[in-house]
């Protein structure tokens, strides 16, 4: 109770320190105080839930869902990719009925994949950090962003297989994140019930939060920019752990919504119906590009886009939560072989035109002449929806032997650490790397803060070299996959930090 206690009180510290120093423009002040009025209420629930005085009948059945009879709503759904429904009880099931849960399937895959997807998140940060300077810590570029579009600098053999990796990944990712994440909700909440539910939540979500953005993100800036020679302070950065606070809002939001509404039960739509959802997603996702993210207001309330919250997080949080109440991996793992290779042909489609988007620019290929703003505007949703299908089937066919592997098995145990404090030991070796180029006699100037370019024989800023950047890379991804796995299984293993992670 004494950490749930601690966590709940520095909310309201963090919502003091934004409220204090919001950004300088009016639109950074919004967001500001729109963060602090969310910590001062995750703050507020988790006090409440942990000192509100409990009826008697809360003792009993802690306000468990599993604990009393639900409506149900039952749901007609196109039926599953074998053309049969995936709950047929449910079609004659009454109005009003306790909700059953689906029997307990072997899930080892999904474990295996969301530590396959950990390993990918820190792969993509290293390309970034190489490419286009768009993470966080010590930075360098292998083009110039500006001039890619329109041409008018050399081509460079990282840029091409970089921006591909970056898009194919950026494009889908995270979504599936929230997608398992939301399938342990209904589970975890019809077992703990309402109050240590979001308790639960915010120890380990909320503390991971609050571990990064009060004291390793500060504490890092800090370090690189006394190392960049810049001016020094102790800024806000919520770095990779924005996923970790909407995954938090996302959860407590349903524990809330789950002690009213009706539990809906329907089979899976169909894969191809899934994918028509998709194109109708990526409608949205490109008029919230349109509308919001000129005006600035992607990142608001500390959202990575909100196109890619409201055209992909959230749908595929909701997908997470009915799938799991409806049993919708058991449609997944069963799909069709003919769905499954369609699925898998429209995955490659998907990369055949990211190639060809940036192909056109560092190939070139003659008439190719896609709309780089339309593609990265439209692709996302609808990509997104057959990938995340590929992926899990994938991974059930292949990845989902029982008992796991020893390696897999503390793999997955460390991967959510592994998550949160990914960039300390990339920004160490990177730093590493800045000395080794330094000892070679490569001058190194810091530009845009923490970003560092070299010079050429006339003093002006140019980029490092083609050799310097893949072996750069290769250097800051080998160590840092083997220093951050094993750190984190340890540092896990610390008091406190096994209450969190």
């Amino acid at each position: 109770m004494w950490l749930a206690t601690v966590i709940s009180v520095l909310f309201f510290a963090e919502a003091s320190w934004l409220i204090a120093k919001p950004e300088a423009d009016a639109l950074g002040r919004a967001s500001a105080y729109y963060n602090a009025t969310n910590f001062i209420l995750l703050g507020l629930l988790g006090l409440g839930c942990l000192y509100w005085p409990r009826r008697e009948e809360d003792d009993d059945d802690d306000n468990s869902p599993a604990g009393a009879e639900q409506v149900v709503v039952v749901v007609d759904s196109t039926p599953a990719a074998d053309g049969k429904s995936t709950s047929d009880s449910a079609k004659d099931a009454p109005t009003e009925a306790p909700t059953e849960a689906p029997p307990k399937r072997q899930v080892t895959y999904l474990s295996n994949l969301k530590t396959f997807l950990t390993f990918i998140v820190v792969t993509f940060h290293v390309v970034c950090i190489f490419s286009i300077a768009a993470a966080t810590g010590l930075q360098t570029y292998s083009f110039d962003p500006e001039k890619f579009l329109v041409g008018g600098e050399p081509i460079r053999s990282f840029t091409l297989p970089a921006m591909m990796f970056v898009n194919m990944n950026q494009f889908y990712f995270m979504a599936p994140f929230y997608l398992i994440s939301a399938y342990f909700c209904p589970r975890s909440l019809d077992r703990k019930g309402f109050r240590k539910f979001v308790v639960d939540k915010l120890v380990r979500l909320g503390g991971a939060w609050l571990l990064w953005t009060m004291l390793l993100g500060p504490l890092m800036s800090l370090i690189d920019m006394a190392y960049a020679g810049q001016p020094l302070s102790w800024a806000y950065d919520r770095g990779p752990t924005w996923f970790v606070l909407w995954l938090l809002n996302f959860s407590v939001v349903y524990a809330a919504i789950a002690q009213f509404i009706p539990t809906v039960k329907m089979s899976m739509p169909h894969p191809f119906i899934l994918l028509v959802i998709g194109m109708a997603l990526s409608g949205v996702y490109y008029g919230i590009s349109y509308l919001l993210n000129p005006r600035g207001v992607e990142f608001f309330g500390n959202m990575n886009g909100w196109n890619n919250g409201i055209a992909m997080y959230i749908p595929w949080f909701i997908a997470g939560i009915v799938g799991s109440r409806n049993d919708w991996l058991k449609s997944v793992e069963e799909m069709s072989t003919w769905v499954v290779w369609s699925l898998r042909f429209i995955v490659v489609g998907f990369w055949t035109i990211i190639f060809m988007v940036f192909a056109q620019y560092t190939i070139p290929i003659p008439g190719s002449h896609l709309d780089f703003e339309l593609v990265n505007g439209l692709l996302p949703p609808v990509y997104a929806m057959p990938m995340t299908l590929v992926v899990l089937q994938l991974f059930h066919q292949y990845f989902n032997a029982t008992p796991q592997s020893k390696l897999m098995r503390n793999a997955g145990s460390a991967a959510y650490l592994v998550y949160v404090i990914q960039f300390w030991p990339m920004n160490l070796v990177m730093m590493t790397f800045v000395e080794i180029l330094k000892a070679a006699g490569t001058p190194i100037i810091f530009i845009n803060g923490h970003n560092f370019i070299t010079t050429d024989a006339e003093g002006n800023g140019t980029l490092l070299s083609e050799g310097a950047i893949w072996g750069g890379f290769f250097f800051v991804l080998v160590l840092t996959q083997l220093i951050l796995w094993p750190l984190s299984f340890y540092l896990r293993k610390l008091p406190v930090m096994n209450k969190m992670f």
